[in-house]
């Protein structure tokens, strides 16, 4: 097999992957249109993956022109959660003592692949408050916890990364590269509206025998948080992420 071959073959499984990921709870049921909308795919790009798809058992039709995932996507659900993560496990105390302490969301956010998770969440006491799905994936290069993923990833990956983003200003990856010296001398950097305007984050990362595996981070809206607000909550988010690591240590 060619050079050529394989990295189209693998760029359709990229694509297929994407396709799948555009599911979730809210929107579970979607036409064609919206999933070639939401993964910047044309149409008859969208019909031969979900052709595919639907062979395979793993997408259904959902009424005319409409699709959902599948039931296999419930047993896949079971063993992931049956799976377990030592992570999430050892995380979750020192999630909502952060949300609770600091008065904002708090979140737990793992780089997989070039995507940025959220494995879980800690509300915000407050009425107004984000949401981040556990499962969701974000991009690598927008917010507080992406960031601090991106800039602890090796080089050649993260340039790898970057150059199969479109539209990134020299600011931005100025930004980006100012990161990964902040990161290594502070382990955490703060955004302010990358996500959603009017947002603020920081986020530390979590580490495990001294490898970067996740990242803490909280998020709120910046009308509430004044400079001393945020200050004390980098340093939760900062404590709290070393609390996890120390916590990884033990185990």
């Amino acid at each position: 097999m060619t050079e050529t071959k394989r990295r189209s073959g693998a760029e359709s499984t990229r694509k297929t992957i994407h396709l799948l990921l555009a599911f979730d709870e809210r929107r579970h049921t979607l036409s064609a249109a919206d999933l070639a909308a939401a993964i910047d795919m044309p149409i008859s790009s969208v019909y031969r993956y979900l052709s595919v798809l639907r062979e395979t058992g793993m997408v259904e039709e959902a009424g005319t022109g409409e699709y959902r995932l599948s039931p296999v996507f419930v047993r896949l659900a079971r063993a992931a959660r049956a799976g377990g993560d030592t992570l999430e496990t050892v995380a979750r105390p020192v999630l909502e003592s952060v949300a609770e302490s600091g008065g904002e969301t708090a979140l737990l956010i793992k780089r997989i692949g070039w995507n940025a998770v959220c494995l879980d969440r800690a509300e915000s006491p407050h009425p107004v408050r984000l949401q981040f799905d556990p499962g969701q994936p974000m991009t690598l290069h927008l917010g507080s916890a992406a960031r601090v993923l991106l800039a602890s990833m090796p080089a050649g990956e993260r340039r790898r990364y970057l150059a199969s983003v479109s539209g990134l200003t020299q600011a931005e990856l100025d930004q980006i590269e100012g990161d990964v010296d902040t990161v290594a001398r502070t382990g955490w950097v703060e955004s302010f509206g990358e996500v959603d305007e009017g947002i603020w984050g920081a986020s530390a990362v979590i580490r495990d025998q001294g490898r970067v595996i996740a990242a803490l981070g909280v998020a709120g809206p910046l009308f509430r948080l004044q400079q001393s607000d945020r200050a004390r909550i980098v340093d939760l988010v900062v404590a709290g992420a070393a609390e996890i690591s120390a916590a990884l240590d033990r185990l």
